[in-house]
């Protein structure tokens, strides 16, 4: 049984490298994976719902059974969110656009702190700053580099995020800025060119805010307009203070911005995650960890369960359907971060392998456990595969392919009942 188990393990996730191959060839679009996705979903529902969870139930009762899916659950989520670390939610949509929008709103909120301490700034609505947050622009000088020369025009202001800034007049040093530091408001404030020269003497990050971003939130509030322009009229002369206003009304201030960031749309966008995707180095490794994870206790309960009499083919085909649509999507993002295509089908391959020999091992030393051992090991499996599958395969096929998520999950469910009733 054994070498049944084993191929029943890899049948189950063949799936990878064909799903693989008709991704790169086809490239589906959105809405065609998202039905696929949704499709394996109610499949893999059902598989683990009653090839696991009620096979495990029926033998020991609830607290086994229990203990394991939680352990498998808080397992799998500590595992994922390691490896999303390492780009692995690149692997399916849902997690890319929720990893870049927390990326994106951390960002966010550490440039909302930098502005908090801009004297032009601190006196203006804090939700409108929240907004200018999101169209801040992060850029890197490296140590000796011209940031902007004398007479040149004022386009941006200046935050320093880390390093070293200094300003040049008349080749004499008048200023020196380091982190949090601010330099060149007044493109905010006039059309006049810039009256000195700013050198980075150090390698530093910076954060700018466009003229033409700021004039563009301008317009298209007529609040932040009037309050921009009482400020100027009444702080004027204050402007190069470290505060403009109490140090309670600016905590406040703060607290007031946090929260209207929060309530932005920072979704980000095709060509965001077009080129995330690009910029992600070795995140194709950690999209092969990620499905490997999510591969792993499927495997082992499938050989635990493929006995002389037994072959779970409804887990079988609720795993093979939910690889597919996976294996899709995420080797074109692979292909976008210069994998060859025999590399990425390769890489697939290889988990192939691994989960038949995962179901071999299963089948070999899990099948003689106590009762209770294999509840909780099947508990795991299925607490692992239920998290999964509600993080990332249902968002998945929601986000991208809107109605027909509920009818493909549905006919995959009914799927994998239909393969279970004649087997």
């Amino acid at each position: 049984m054994s070498l049944i188990a084993l191929f029943v393990g890899f049948l189950s996730a063949v799936s990878l490298p064909i799903g693989s191959a008709i991704g790169l060839a086809a490239k589906p679009n959105a809405k065609i994976t998202s039905a696929f996705m949704a499709f394996g979903g109610g499949a893999l529902l059902f598989a683990l719902t009653i090839e696991i969870v009620a096979h495990s139930f029926h033998l020991v009762g609830f607290m086994p059974l229990a203990l394991g899916c939680l352990l498998g659950g808080i397992l799998y989520e500590l595992l994922n969110h390691g490896l999303n670390s390492m780009g692995a939610f690149f692997r399916k949509g849902a997690t890319v656009i929720r990893q870049l929008t927390r990326m994106k709103l951390k960002k966010a909120e550490k440039i909302l702190q930098r502005l908090a301490e801009v004297p032009v700034l601190q006196a203006l609505p804090a939700r409108n700053i929240a907004k200018l947050a999101t169209l801040v622009e992060e850029r890197v000088f490296e140590e000796n580099e011209l940031i902007f020369k004398e007479n040149s025009p004022a386009e941006a202001l200046y935050i320093i995020d880390q390093g070293q800034v200094e300003i040049f007049k008349e080749g004499k040093s008048i200023a020196r800025g380091t982190s949090g530091d601010t330099f060149g408001e007044m493109a905010l404030l006039t059309n006049a060119p810039r009256t000195a020269r700013a050198i980075a003497t150090k390698k530093s990050t910076l954060f700018l805010i466009s003229k033409n971003d700021f004039n563009a939130l301008l317009k298209a509030s007529p609040e932040l307009k009037k309050s921009f322009e009482n400020l100027l009229i009444k702080r004027g002369d204050e402007l190069g203070k470290r505060s403009v206003v109490p140090k309670e009304l600016a905590r406040q201030w703060k607290e007031e911005a946090v929260s209207s960031l929060k309530s932005q749309d920072l979704t980000p966008t095709s060509l965001e995650i077009e080129n995330a995707a690009k910029a992600g180095g070795q995140a194709g490794i950690g999209i092969w960890l990620g499905i490997l994870l999510d591969g792993i206790p499927e495997s082992l309960v499938i050989g635990i369960a493929t006995k002389e009499t037994v072959i779970p083919w409804a887990l079988i085909a609720g795993v093979f359907l939910a690889n597919l649509p996976e294996a899709m999507s995420s080797s074109v993002i692979m292909k976008n971060q210069k994998y060859t295509g025999l590399k990425i089908l390769l890489m697939w391959s290889s988990i192939t392998l691994m989960t038949a020999l995962g179901a071999f091992i299963g089948n070999i030393f899990l099948q003689n456990l106590h009762l209770n051992g294999i509840a909780i090991l099947e508990g795991m499996a299925a607490g692992a595969m239920l998290v999964m599958i509600a993080e990332t395969m249902l968002p998945e096929a929601f986000e991208q392919g809107g109605a027909v998520v509920g009818l493909s999950t549905l006919a995959g469910f009914l799927t994998a009942l239909f393969v279970k009733s004649i087997s």
